[in-house]
């Protein structure tokens, strides 16, 4: 049995157990209600998919494939894309470290999720949380490079709070008090954060980690896709169009100065944010099946058609802080 068959054997065992080894300290809001991804899977809102318990909702059954990118300037060509994860279950919102060699990402099943982080061809997998019967979501390495966050999310909860870890897992903490949250950003001395908040709506809030103040929110029934800028000085979130697409807009972590930037392709809902060599913000979107990208001031191009690649379902997207590798969740080809 080589390396990575035993990883997803071991996976898959883990998810059959029962007892809870979460951290004592745990964070959020519990309820009997379904964690914000299957919220996503389900394309409800708070209150709906509350009522629906998390194996009726459900967890998409996607894989992360990994490709190359190559640069002439600005403009980026796709080498060959492998799928990195390959097997049957949910494995998605991958976030590369900060050596580009590896990358973070949620993996498991209906029952439960874990942080798993993978070499490039996922030979090599180590599992970071183990916590049968709740779930962690959306891992990123912190802004300083020294540590790993992620959503926690308490066993029955929906959604969960922003917690710290090192990178390697094993000193799961929380980050902050303000929940229940579904995706997060930090800025850059990790002193506030931007939180996609649950309720009777999907706000965007901000607030000062040691702060008394309670959360500000920023704008109301926004889209799952929110990231820091590449230096971490400002949030870029999306808002829905009239026309079933979104726009990404930014503000400041303060909430302040919150402007519209510009729009996804078509009804793009997913996006990646990263930097180019001369510091310039870009983009990545899938249109139609094809990877887009642009910069704040010129207009989006077609870099790769992925469904000739032989892709479908394209949702989530990541790049390595180096440019050098490309992350895309899309569907299991199995179907899982």
């Amino acid at each position: 049995m080589n390396t990575q068959t035993r990883f997803w054997t071991a996976l898959l065992a883990a998810s059959a157990l029962t007892a809870c080894s979460a951290p004592e300290d745990t964070a959020g809001t519990p309820e009997e209600t379904a964690p914000a991804e299957a919220a996503e899977a389900t394309g409800t809102n708070p209150d709906t998919a509350a009522e629906e318990p998390e194996e009726a909702a459900g967890l998409p059954r996607v894989d992360i494939y990994i490709a190359p990118l190559s640069w002439v300037g600005d403009i980026p060509s796709l080498g060959p894309i492998h799928n990195a994860t390959g097997r049957a279950g949910y494995d998605n919102q991958p976030a590369f470290a900060g050596d580009g060699a590896h990358f973070y990402f949620t993996s498991g099943d209906d029952e439960h999720t874990d942080i798993w982080r993978c070499n490039l061809d996922c030979s090599v997998i180590e599992q970071i949380t183990d916590t049968p019967g709740s779930g962690e979501y959306s891992p990123r390495p912190t802004p300083s490079g020294g540590a790993l966050s992620y959503i926690y999310q308490p066993p029955g909860g929906y959604g969960g709070e922003v917690w710290y870890d090192d990178p390697d897992g094993g000193n799961a903490r929380p980050a902050s008090r303000h929940g229940p949250n579904g995706y997060y950003a930090f800025n850059a001395d990790m002193t506030r954060l931007a939180v996609f908040a649950l309720g009777d709506t999907f706000r965007l809030q901000v607030f000062g980690r040691f702060e008394d103040t309670g959360p500000v929110t920023v704008a109301e029934n926004i889209g799952r896709a929110l990231y820091a800028a590449p230096d971490h000085e400002s949030v870029y979130f999306t808002l829905p169009r009239e026309d079933e697409g979104y726009s990404i807009h930014e503000t400041g972590f303060d909430g302040a100065g919150t402007a519209r930037v510009f729009d996804l392709p078509g009804t793009a809902e997913d996006y990646a944010v990263f930097a180019l060599a001369d510091g310039r913000d870009a983009f990545f979107a899938v249109d139609e099946g094809v990877l887009m990208m642009r910069t704040r001031s010129t207009p989006w191009h077609s870099i790769a058609d992925l469904e000739a690649e032989g892709l479908s379902g394209m949702t989530r997207l990541a790049v390595s802080a180096d440019r050098r590798h490309i992350a895309i969740v899309a569907d299991d080809p199995s179907g899982g």
